[in-house]
């Protein structure tokens, strides 16, 4: 869980960047599709065997949202689509507030 939360952290910040034209086009792409396919293989792995304190349905719902939002903020560098893009961060942050909730919940599980 805190390699997901370390990812969705890093697209993020590289979103914040690129909308404050502080990190160039290709690095900002290239770093978000690092993401998702990061983000891809993390949850594949830990979909296969998901925490029994955590509904994997619920689970898998908010990883899938989080890739898709990662995904297309990445096309939407190359539209130069500021608005949208803005728009992709800003539910992509929601994701990340659910998936810390579902962190917690895990470490207080006995």
């Amino acid at each position: 869980m805190d390699s997901l939360q370390s990812w969705l952290a890093t697209a993020g910040m590289v979103g914040d960047a690129w909308l404050r034209h502080t990190t160039p086009d290709k690095y900002s792409r290239q770093t978000l599709e690092l993401s998702h396919e990061t983000l891809l293989q993390i949850s594949t792995d830990l979909l296969k065997s998901p925490p029994h304190s955590v509904d994997s349905a619920t689970l898998d719902d908010v990883l899938t949202r989080s890739r898709g939002h990662v995904a297309r903020m990445a096309r939407l560098i190359d539209a130069k689509d500021a608005p949208d893009f803005a728009r992709q961060l800003d539910s992509l942050r929601v994701d990340e507030k659910v998936l810390k909730q579902l962190s917690d919940r895990i470490r207080s599980t006995p």
